[in-house]
């Protein structure tokens, strides 16, 4: 199971230098139904950048993209996980984004995150990949 985190959609959506790797691994989820899940705040993050860098047709397409993407979860935190997202911004130095997907993945017992931020390299719970290495195997 991987997490897929907002830079990996954006990528893709504001076709950035990056987005033919991305679509390949998108690609090989939907067609290899590798599981993925990301969470609401991760949708919600990339509407907001969508919405401040492209179009509200933007934002629909995605939102039907993801709607129709088989292999991905979209999944709600809970209480809980919000409570230990604290803990992970004081203890890595995250900011709330980045400790919520780390809180979020390990309440879910996920360990590898697809992302291109290299904060979560200091988090020695989980690993981070970058589409690349996915699509190599």
């Amino acid at each position: 199971m991987l997490f897929i985190d907002a830079n990996i959609f954006l990528e893709v959506e504001l076709e950035d230098k990056r987005s033919e790797e991305c679509k390949q691994l998108f690609l090989r989820i939907y067609k290899k139904s590798i599981k993925s899940i990301t969470s609401d705040f991760i949708v919600y993050t990339c509407l907001i950048q969508l919405e401040n860098k492209a179009s509200v047709k933007d934002m629909e397409n995605f939102i039907i993209f993801l709607d129709n993407m088989r292999g991905i979860e979209v999944h709600s935190p809970t209480y809980k996980t919000l409570y230990r997202t604290f803990e992970i911004m004081k203890k890595y130095k995250l900011d709330f984004d980045d400790a919520l997907v780390v809180s979020t993945m390990l309440s879910l017992g996920i360990k590898q995150l697809v992302s291109f931020d290299r904060h979560f390299d200091s988090v020695k719970e989980i690993e981070r990949l970058e589409p690349i290495q996915l699509l190599k195997n």
